[in-house]
């Protein structure tokens, strides 16, 4: 069988297998006149307005002869690689070649601009043209006629879309291709391989050769070629060779503006980039989305290439640790690209390079302690204030990669970042108050005494359960009435509110939702004091006071987290006497609250894994009134974690243990659930359930450990369907 494709029309000069043969050399001497003749008339066929030519042999074992014909453009060796492999096409062995042929009338790509479509015409070319004649041999027992139709069509479109310098969109186009193909080939325990890189500037006289031997790869030749082209470094030749399971690649490349590359700096960024692209490309089917990760893992590279010193920086990605926590992460999510690597790659290798401590949880102590250390016995304020930031992001990035790499389990997850967050805005608070404090002394109470502030965690902080894109929500107490003692007094209540406003400038998010600090539980919401007195909290939240019913199921999560301690005593005293004084809860009003939440917070049609009937807040809502109803009798209950709170209710034997064990399942789940959704949503806010037929619900199966959508789908009507039930008095 033999098929040549994209008609002949208008053919422009031809050249001929003479020309050719001495063109290319001995490179060529393997193919017979036969095969010199067919390749000279497919350069031939490109003019006339064919972007394309190629042609098809069968051979013998399922193995097949492929010629393919095109334009030189950046990168097209990469996209042929990538299609090869979304067809199944298993390259056994290749030769890459650049030939000059004679100007002629080339097929030429433009964007039509009334319609925004491609338009291929033939232009004529003012002198030679440079022209891509790549000749492989593929295993593929299932192709047929049909198959090479749809790859010839494919290849076509794509090579239109280089023409047009449409090259990324070519590219991701392929990788959803071929990240199909890595899934279906995953496998856990397939072990890294051994790479050897050798660059010889002594082999060709006019190029650098550079050879790679290792395991086969899928997705290594469309990965290499990309990198190369970033690294601004033209393949003027390539071998690509598969004995017995092994790769033997040699590619023969010039500097963009020829020549061979200097030795040193230049040939140890194509061995690092050697390296480093094919043991990820070996771990690429471990991702729980590869197409992501190929995304991801270029993007980072064009970035790492950009950086005069990057091949100092990923030595350490020789190990094959390393390689499987990367290939990991790159395939969670956009939106931790975005919100961690883009934006603070300069975290990531110093992380993946200590893997010991990426593998040991670091408790507060230790934190406070790394802390200390960054932030020194003095300095510029500022300086101090990068430095906390610094750190926070690092070790956010590090619990965050622990979680992602399967190091911690969710509740280890919640504990850490409630940990890391504690020991941030302790420090933060310090910093804010000694600023404050430069311009209007210390501040003391009517007696003369000074005044102490305590600062309360809320929410998901106070409970010790914060997850993937929490925010921090925080209230402020001081201890009482008076001014400041330096040469420009203020009233305490003006100093405090200055200390929580110097606090949100020094604790810096940068995006929103990552450790963004949120004051609106504060007594009168947005409409009140940042910092409130002792007195001013004791009489909010009375019986007489202004507190609505949902402050008083908040308050259930209040927590002192940083401050003078005999007042954050004090305050627990306040809120306990407030919260489980015995008074009834308003239930009428609760779900009232929660009609309204399920109705205006959540789009029409669509269905929250927080707001919604089932959701995670009903749960929420119903373990703190259960907390409320039974604290007054039995402070052991007085907890601020969800679950602990659970546990301490059927311990207390106000809660049936079955239905404890339920109420825990279903909120775990839905609290990871709702993490997942973060991280394939890239949006902190929008917590919305994707289609089920979508392309993303299908990877929030994956990211939650489920093998179909199926599985999660069931899942996910069980166990919001008990979160609504057990609301309602009705729990199945």
């Amino acid at each position: 069988m033999q098929t040549s494709t994209q008609g002949t029309d208008g053919a422009a000069a031809g050249i001929n297998p003479g020309v050719l043969r001495e063109q290319l050399g001995a490179a060529y001497e393997r193919y017979s006149d036969l095969e010199a003749e067919r390749h000279a008339a497919l350069l031939s066929r490109l003019g006339g307005g064919s972007a394309l030519a190629m042609a098809v042999d069968a051979l013998a074992d399922g193995r097949w002869s492929l010629a393919i014909c095109c334009a030189d453009a950046v990168g097209t060796l990469s996209v042929i690689a990538g299609l090869c492999t979304a067809y199944g096409l298993d390259i056994e062995a290749g030769d890459v070649f650049t030939v000059d042929t004679p100007s002629s009338s080339e097929a030429v790509v433009h964007i039509d601009p009334r319609t925004g479509r491609l338009r291929r015409v033939a232009e004529a070319s003012p002198g030679p043209r440079r022209r891509i004649l790549d000749v492989f041999e593929v295993r593929c027992e299932a192709a047929d006629r049909e198959l090479w139709r749809r790859f010839e069509d494919d290849l076509g479109g794509l090579i239109m879309l280089l023409a047009s310098g449409q090259g990324e969109q070519a590219r991701d186009l392929v990788i959803d291709r071929v990240s199909e193909v890595l899934r279906a080939t995953r496998s856990e325990d397939a072990p890294l391989a051994a790479i050897q890189v050798e660059v010889d500037n002594g082999a060709s006289p006019t190029s650098t050769v550079l050879r790679i031997r290792s395991l086969d790869a899928p997705g290594f030749l469309f990965e290499f070629t990309n990198a190369l082209a970033l690294l601004r470094v033209n393949i003027e030749r390539a071998e690509v060779r598969t004995v017995a399971g092994e790769t033997q690649d040699t590619f023969w490349v010039t500097e963009a503006a020829g020549g061979k590359l200097p030795t040193g700096g230049r040939s140890d960024q194509l061995r690092v980039a050697a390296a480093l692209i094919k043991q990820f490309t070996l771990l690429l089917p471990r991702s729980p989305n590869p197409a992501q990760a190929l995304r991801q893992f270029s993007a980072l590279t064009r970035q790492l290439l950009a950086r005069p010193d990057w091949t100092s920086e990923v030595r350490d990605l020789e190990s094959g640790e390393v390689l499987r926590t990367l290939a990991e992460l790159m395939g969670v999510s956009e939106f931790l690209w975005e919100d961690f690597l883009r934006i603070q790659h300069e975290n990531l290798f110093p992380v993946l390079g200590d893997m010991p401590g990426l593998d040991a949880a670091r408790p507060a102590p230790e934190l406070h302690r790394l802390l200390r250390e960054r932030l020194g016995g003095g300095g510029d304020l500022e300086g101090r204030r990068r430095a906390l930031n610094a750190f926070k992001d690092r070790e956010m990035f590090r619990v965050d990669l622990r979680h992602i790499s399967g190091r911690t389990d969710f509740s280890g997850f919640a504990d850490e970042l409630s940990a890391l967050a504690e020991v941030v805005v302790e420090a933060a608070v310090g910093l804010a108050e000694e600023s404050v404090a430069e311009r209007y002394g210390r501040p003391r109470n009517t007696d003369g005494q000074p005044c102490g502030w305590v600062t309360c965690a809320l929410g998901k902080f106070g409970g010790r359960e914060l997850g993937f894109a929490s925010d921090i929500e925080l209230l402020f107490v001081y201890e009482g009435e008076g001014s400041t003692d330096g040469r420009e007094p203020v009233a305490n209540a003006e100093y405090f509110d200055a200390c929580v406003q110097e606090l949100l400038r020094t604790i810096v998010t940068r995006s929103e939702g990552i450790f963004e600090i949120d004051l609106r539980l504060r007594p009168h919401g947005n409409a009140g004091s940042l910092a409130t007195s002792l007195e001013g909290f004791r009489r909010y939240y009375s019986a007489d006071g202004e507190a609505q019913q949902f402050e008083r199921l908040a308050l259930v999560k209040l927590r002192p987290v940083a401050g003078d301690a005999e007042l954050a005593r004090r305050v627990a005293e306040a809120r306990d006497a407030f919260v489980y004084s015995g008074a009834p809860v308003d239930l009428e009003n609760v779900r009232h609250l929660r009609a309204r939440q399920a109705n205006e917070l959540v789009p029409a049609g669509e269905v929250s894994a927080k707001h919604s009937v089932g959701g995670v807040v009903d749960i929420e809502y119903f373990v703190q009134v259960r907390q409320i109803e039974v604290g007054a009798r039995e402070p052991s209950v007085r907890v601020t974690g969800t679950r602990e709170a659970i546990a301490r209710l059927v311990a207390a034997g106000t809660l049936d243990v079955g239905m404890g064990e339920r109420l825990s399942e279903a909120y775990s789940f839905l609290r990871r659930l709702i993490d997942g959704l973060r991280v394939v949503r890239g949006n902190a806010k929008d917590l919305t359930i994707p289609p089920r037929d979508s392309r993303a619900f299908a990877y929030l199966a994956r990211r939650m450990h489920l093998e179909t959508a199926d599985e999660l789908e069931a899942a996910i009507d069980t166990q919001m369907r008990l979160a609504a039930g057990v609301w309602e008095g009705r729990a199945e």
